[in-house]
């Protein structure tokens, strides 16, 4: 594949919206790469990457019909490719699978001195953030994100009910959203976001 647009890319676009699946074959072949790699470069293990590139490509072929209006196709592909691999990144915290992810992911032979800094950056981050919510906020949030505590546990320990409970996390979780926003292009903000968040 070529770092390059496709030639003719427009017209294979309106193609591909009308159904043409040879337009479409054309669009996988010289986009793969390109999709595969920003997958890659999101979820550091090689399955999850290739699972969410050819999440990508469903996508692109379920969604066709959107692709007439699309004007730059690559910030479209690339926009798709960093949404669907959020969310699948999510499933596997919710699935229990994050801690393998965790240590595939620092375990990566590319997770040099640079990534450890940009890792420690993100902590200062995160730990700034925390400090900006109200006492109970911060309380409550730190049993439930820290400590792995249910509502129902946290209700238990702090003599608060499970609503209010609920009501800090989920003011807290705002606030921290909010904050963490301010620093976007951050990778490991991004772990961070998704590991508390």
């Amino acid at each position: 594949m070529t770092d390059n647009v496709l030639h003719n890319e427009k017209a294979i676009l309106r193609q591909v919206a009308l159904g043409d699946e040879q337009a479409y074959k054309e669009l996988f072949v010289h986009y793969w790469g390109r999709v595969y790699s920003i997958a890659l470069l999101f979820a550091k293990v090689p399955e999850v990457a290739e699972d969410a590139a050819q999440d990508v490509f469903a996508q692109l072929w379920v969604k066709r019909e959107l692709l007439i209006n699309v004007l730059d196709f690559r910030s479209y592909l690339y926009t798709t490719a960093k949404n669907l691999i959020y969310n699948k990144l999510r499933t596997r915290i919710y699935a229990g699978e994050f801690n393998d992810y965790l240590q595939e992911y620092f375990a990566d032979p590319s997770s040099g001195p640079q990534t450890q800094l940009e890792i420690k950056e993100a902590g200062r981050i995160v730990e700034e953030g925390i400090r900006t919510l109200t006492p109970q906020q911060e309380k409550v949030f730190r049993l439930s994100r820290f400590q792995g505590l249910s509502h129902e546990e946290i209700a238990q320990q702090t003599g608060l009910s499970k609503r209010t409970v609920k009501n800090y996390m989920v003011s807290a979780i705002l606030t921290l959203r909010k904050y963490l926003e301010q620093h976007p292009d951050s990778f490991p903000i991004f772990l961070w976001i998704i590991l508390f968040l």
